[in-house]
């Protein structure tokens, strides 16, 4: 066999051998029908998780701001401020979902409780450094989730993020 028919030969079986791995097909395997396809995940709205921690980050402001009375002035804008952005993002999820709990379907707002028990840290100095730092998470988490919206939402994501980055400066 000439040396140009031998690598004719093997470069087809080659080329056989990648068109039926790519396609799921071998040479050994039944012809079941159709390829199985498999779908996609459900990608979660990044909103809900938003709400939430907007949600805590009011409560454990309203917490500290009531353990140390002193804190007060200086944290209450910034609960002031989260409080807004916690009522745009509600306003925002029941734009998006106006069902709302009444369609079985429809996706749940997040369950974190409106009030109740949030532990304190046990000094000013701890409270405030804990604040700043659930500013500096909240901030990432609105960052990360630009990139993925809408136009819109993407412009109330940004400009939470950038008011996080005031509260973590006026904290400092």
């Amino acid at each position: 066999m000439r040396r140009r028919t031998f690598l004719s030969v093997v470069g087809g079986a080659a080329a056989l051998t990648i068109a039926s791995t790519v396609t799921g097909c071998s040479l050994f395997s039944g012809d079941d029908g159709a390829p199985t396809v498999l779908p996609a995940p459900a990608v979660s709205d990044p909103i809900t998780g938003l709400i939430a921690t907007t949600r805590l980050h009011v409560l454990r402001l309203e917490a500290a701001s009531a353990a140390y009375p002193d804190q007060a002035p200086l944290l209450t804008p910034l609960r002031d401020d989260r409080a807004a952005q916690l009522a745009a993002l509600e306003a925002e999820y029941a734009r998006v979902n106006p069902a709302g709990v009444s369609s079985p379907d429809a996706p749940t707002a997040p369950t974190v409780p409106a009030s109740g028990q949030i532990a304190v840290p046990p000094s000013p100095e701890a409270a405030i450094s804990s604040i700043r730092g659930d500013a500096a998470t909240a901030q990432v988490q609105f960052t990360d989730a630009v990139s993925n919206a809408s136009r819109y939402r993407a412009a109330l994501y940004g400009s939470i993020a950038a008011s996080l980055a005031s509260h973590r400066a006026i904290l400092a």
